[in-house]
């Protein structure tokens, strides 16, 4: 029986505890009497002790025992919202939820519902997700990453951790089947309206005024605040102007479907080593246990059937569920 109900332990309490919020919240504090004064010290301070041990039972419900250890461990497992509730209200509303969980796992085996096909494949798949995201963890916990990796990627990956300081410059187009009243502006009034905005800041205008002067709520948008980007973050065409454009530079217009997109370089950063060898170290990291996964993937046995396991066609892309007949292993 606990066998059974720590596989399903970790997938029924998603279920139970989503209303136990409620009744963690609900549920109202008890109050003790305080120890007698004249109560022994010696029979405290062991009391105390037996109270601390991660081997005791805490909870039965019938021939299943709950240690605090389990116990324990399920509250540092629950979501941040009901551990603090658990912190603030008591574990009481906890061990109901616990308990009832038990129960119904209890007469689900009277019920031989675990003599189900589907439920026994559930319970092992849930077995293997478990195992394998230990695995994974062991794996990253016992791969290491030393400075001098660190260091030779850096170097050679250098150009990729530079940012760039940009102002962006955006104006909405009208579709070509809008209705008069409907936001933005034809494409040549679009572009007119940059070659303004373009215009007032190459000729000295504060950056506030401009936009004061051209920010259109829902129309044209003028960033007046640098923002700091790194590689890959804008649409390609405006990433590699913002790469390659000097300070104070302006880029070309970038026409999209539904606006015209102009950026403004202000400066280039190029971050030093101590600024990214914990984003390095994470990257190499997570290179190795990859390789590991490949190689592990590599020396195994794995079998495919090609037909069961091969790409969809058009057609059944389009019928979900439509699957090929399994044929029997060669």
């Amino acid at each position: 029986m606990k066998v059974y109900f720590s596989s399903i332990a970790k997938t029924a309490l998603r279920a139970v505890f989503a209303g136990a919020l409620s009744g963690l919240v609900c549920f109202g504090q008890s109050t003790s009497r305080p120890s007698s004064p004249k109560a022994s010290s010696a029979r405290s301070q062991t009391a105390a002790a037996s109270a601390s041990s991660p081997q005791k039972i805490v909870m039965t419900v019938g021939n299943v025992k709950v240690t605090r250890a389990e116990m324990d461990f399920l509250i540092q497992n629950l979501n941040p919202q009901l551990r603090q509730a658990v912190a603030a209200q008591g574990r009481g509303s906890l061990g109901q939820e616990y308990s009832l969980m038990i129960l119904l796992s209890q007469k689900a085996v009277r019920d031989h519902l675990d003599a189900s096909p589907d439920l026994q494949r559930e319970i092992a798949l849930q077995t293997h997700q478990t195992l394998a995201q230990a695995e994974y963890r062991n794996l990253e916990s016992h791969t290491s990453v030393n400075p001098e990796e660190i260091s030779t990627f850096y170097t050679a990956h250098k150009e990729d951790f530079e940012v760039a300081s940009i102002r962006e410059f955006v104006v909405r187009k009208k579709a070509a089947d809008a209705k008069a009243d409907d936001p933005g502006l034809s494409p040549e009034d679009a572009k007119a309206r940059l070659d303004s905005i373009r215009k007032a800041i190459v000729a000295g205008t504060a950056i506030d005024q401009v936009a004061k002067r051209f920010d259109v709520p829902n129309v044209v948008m003028v960033e007046p605040e640098p923002r700091t980007i790194h590689r890959g973050q804008l649409l390609p065409a405006l990433d590699k102007q913002a790469f390659e454009l000097s300070a104070n530079q302006f880029s070309e217009p970038v026409d999209t479907p539904h606006a015209l997109v102009e950026i403004q370089v202000i400066s280039h950063q190029q971050p030093e080593l101590k600024d990214v060898s914990a984003e390095i170290g994470n990257t190499l990291r997570q290179q190795k246990v990859q390789a590991a996964l490949d190689d592990l993937k590599a020396k195994a046995n794995i079998w495919m059937d090609p037909d069961y396991f091969r790409s969809a066609t058009a057609s059944e892309a389009a019928t979900p569920g439509a699957a090929p007949e399994t044929p029997a292993h060669p």
